[in-house]
């Protein structure tokens, strides 16, 4: 289900035999990379990260959009069992005949001061982005435009603080934004034939109605215990629910303390292992698209574990991700 191969071993197409031969994921195992990547972007003290600064900072480095997969910048996203982190979020792209990478934020406010990163660590990112994307793309099929993304993602310690995070952001919203709230996490519960786009919402629409909204819980219940896919073991919290990303791939590295991502294949869920010495690559939809791959549904979980001190709060819980779209 989950293939290795050394960084020196990617080469044009060889995630895509991978991924054609089944593997969910492959551990792309490259320690003095992830090393690098990880000093850069997460080590360097000039940096102020989004969950080290005032809210009013995290407000001035956001580039919004109405899809959450095209922000950039700086945002924190809580909605019970959906998403559930502080992000730093970086779009590359280079121009044919143009020797360096360009980044869309350029640079991030930090209070009366801009931080941008360096040309050579955006460069190097570009590199590693484009040599991925090769190996995704089937042996003869160069890869066309895209940009590669670098998201820096942190995860809470305590099951407590995303509760806590999910009311503070809820509470920012007016009545109608609350009950919205409300009807999209009856709406996320919808399992089987009730899952689908426009059923779910309906469910979430009916769902509390008297009568009718007792059948169709009665009803979702059955299905939920049919639905593998919604199984979660005791002690596990589910912070991101079960999706596909909308990227050509995801590569994850990091800290992961408290914090568990799984893939879904062959009917039952695969821990990933997440670590500073590999990189965790699975495709999304684009390359469903664009190559027939089969895109990879993935979720993440929080661990409690009580008792467990130490460590660097700008670092614990994070995960680096490098992908292209």
């Amino acid at each position: 289900m989950i293939a290795e191969l050394a960084y020196q071993e990617l080469e044009p197409g060889s995630l895509a035999r991978l991924f054609g031969a089944g593997h969910a994921a492959v551990l792309v195992r490259c320690p003095e990379i992830v090393a690098e990547l990880w000093h850069g972007l997460l080590e360097d003290r000039a940096e102020q990260m989004p969950w080290e600064a005032p809210l009013v900072d995290i407000a001035r480095n956001y580039h919004g959009s109405g899809d959450i997969t095209a922000s950039l910048g700086d945002l924190f996203y809580f909605q019970p069992g959906r998403h559930g982190y502080i992000a730093r979020k970086m779009a590359l792209s280079r121009e044919a005949g143009e020797d360096h990478a360009t980044v869309r934020p350029a640079y991030f406010v930090q209070g009366g001061e801009h931080y941008a990163p360096g040309q050579a660590l955006l460069d190097r990112c570009w590199a590693i982005g484009w040599r991925l994307m090769a190996a995704l793309a089937p042996e003869g099929t160069p890869p066309g435009d895209f940009h590669v993304v670098v998201q820096r993602l942190k995860y809470q310690e305590s099951a407590g603080d995303f509760e806590r995070l999910g009311a503070l952001a809820r509470n920012s919203l007016g009545r109608w934004g609350r009950a919205g709230c409300a009807l999209d996490e009856r709406r996320w519960q919808a399992a089987g034939v009730l899952s689908p786009r426009g059923l779910s919402d309906l469910y979430g629409l009916l769902a509390d109605v008297p009568v009718l909204g007792r059948l169709l819980q009665g009803i979702n219940r059955l299905l939920l215990r049919r639905d593998r896919s919604r199984d979660i073991a005791p002690g596990q919290k589910l912070i991101e629910g079960a999706h596909f990303d909308y990227r050509y791939f995801s590569a994850l590295c990091g800290e992961r303390t408290q914090m568990l991502t799984q893939v879904f294949a062959g009917g039952r869920w695969i821990d990933l292992p997440i670590d500073r010495a590999t990189l965790a690559v699975f495709p999304g939809s684009m390359a469903t698209q664009a190559y027939g791959m089969r895109h990879v549904l993935h979720r993440v979980l929080h661990v409690e574990k009580p008792g467990q001190t130490g460590g660097d709060p700008r670092t614990d819980n994070v995960t680096l991700l490098i992908g292209s779209a």
